[in-house]
C-alpha cells in the first residue's frame, strides 16, 4: 500500500511539474521565499494567569505552490518562526490563607529551571538539603516573556482572481503545523527568601512547551507580476492557535495553594493552557 501510495504521490508532482495550461504561460508548481514579521499576543485560561501584551516577532523560509485549478493552489512550504507573548502570574501571597502563588527553583550556575520535585523530600540528608539550596534559589515567578523558535509547515488553500493588471488578489485558509526547535524566557521574579525584585533573561524552558502546535490561518494578499511567472507577493493572516501551547500541567512552575484557615499548603505542577494569537505580514517573491 505505501509503494502505491507512493508511486501515486510522483505521478502526482510529475504532472503538476510537466503540465501545460493550453499554451499560457502558467506554472502549475511555483517555489520562492518569504519573510513573515509578526505581533504576537498569549490568550491564557483560568484566574491565576493573564495576558500581558503582546511582543513583535518574526520568520520566514521556502514557501510553495502547487496548482489546481486556475484559480485554486495548494500553498505549503517550510518556516523558521518565533512566536511569543507576555503572561502575568497573579500571585495571591505566600502567607495568604486560601491564595495561589507560582515558583520555580532556578539553578544558580546555568540559567535553568529545574523540576520542582528536584527539591529534598523528607528522607533527604542535612547535608542534601544544604547542598540544594545553595545551587539553587526559588523565586516567585510575577510574570513572563515567551520567545519559542518553532519549524513551521503550513497547509493552505489559496484562492486567487485572474490577473488584473499587474496584480492578482487572493485569500487564503489553512492551518500552520508546528515542531518547537527551541524557547527563552524572561522572568519578572522575586526572591522567596529576601524579597527582592529581579529579572532572569535567557531562562531555558524548552521542556515546559509543548513539543506540537497547531494553529488555524487566514488572510488576504496579492501578487504583483513582475516578469513571466515571477511575482512579488504581498499577505496579511490572522494565526489563531486551537492547541495548548505549553505543557498542560508544568513540571517546572509549582503552584503553592494556602490552606483557607492559614498554617498550611499544598503543592503541585501549575495546570496551564495558552492559546496563542498573531498578525502576519508576508513579504516574498514566487518564481
Amino acid at each position: 500500500m505505501k509503494k502505491i501510495l507512493l508511486i501515486v504521490g510522483i505521478a502526482v508532482i510529475t504532472n503538476f511539474v510537466n503540465a501545460q495550461d493550453d499554451g499560457k504561460d502558467i506554472k502549475n508548481v511555483r517555489f520562492g521565499l518569504n519573510v513573515t514579521p509578526t505581533l504576537d499576543w498569549y490568550k491564557p485560561d483560568g484566574k491565576i494567569m493573564s495576558s500581558n501584551g503582546s511582543v513583535p516577532k518574526i520568520g520566514g523560509g521556502l514557501i510553495m505552490e502547487f496548482r489546481l485549478a486556475k484559480v485554486a493552489s495548494f500553498a505549503t512550504g517550510v518556516q523558521i518562526q518565533t512566536e511569543g507573548g507576555k503572561i502575568n502570574y497573579n500571585n495571591g501571597g505566600q502567607n495568604t490563607p486560601n491564595s495561589n502563588t507560582i515558583s520555580y527553583y532556578y539553578s544558580n550556575s546555568d540559567d535553568k529551571i529545574i523540576t520542582f520535585n528536584s527539591s529534598p523530600g523528607s528522607s533527604a540528608t542535612a547535608s542534601q538539603i544544604t547542598n540544594f539550596y545553595q545551587s539553587n534559589t526559588r523565586f516567585q515567578l510575577n510574570s513572563r516573556t515567551y520567545s519559542v523558535t518553532y519549524v513551521t509547515i503550513p497547509v493552505t488553500l489559496k484562492l486567487k482572481t485572474k490577473q488584473i493588471g499587474m496584480m492578482t488578489y487572493f485569500g487564503n485558509i489553512g492551518v500552520n503545523n508546528s515542531i518547537r526547535w527551541s524557547a527563552k524566557a524572561k522572568d519578572a521574579v522575586t526572591d522567596w527568601n529576601s524579597g527582592a525584585n529581579t529579572t532572569n533573561s535567557k531562562v531555558d524552558i524548552t521542556k515546559d512547551v509543548a513539543l506540537f502546535h497547531e494553529a488555524l490561518t487566514v488572510g488576504l494578499g496579492a501578487e504583483m507580476n513582475l516578469s513571466g511567472t515571477t511575482s512579488l507577493v504581498f499577505g496579511l493572516n490572522y494565526n489563531l492557535g486551537f492547541t495548548n501551547a505549553v505543557k498542560n500541567t508544568s513540571d517546572y512552575l509549582m503552584k503553592q495553594t494556602n490552606n483557607p484557615s492559614g498554617g498550611g499548603y499544598s503543592q503541585d505542577g501549575l495546570p496551564q493552557s495558552i492559546k496563542t494569537n498573531a498578525i502576519a505580514l508576508t513579504v516574498g517573491i514566487l518564481f
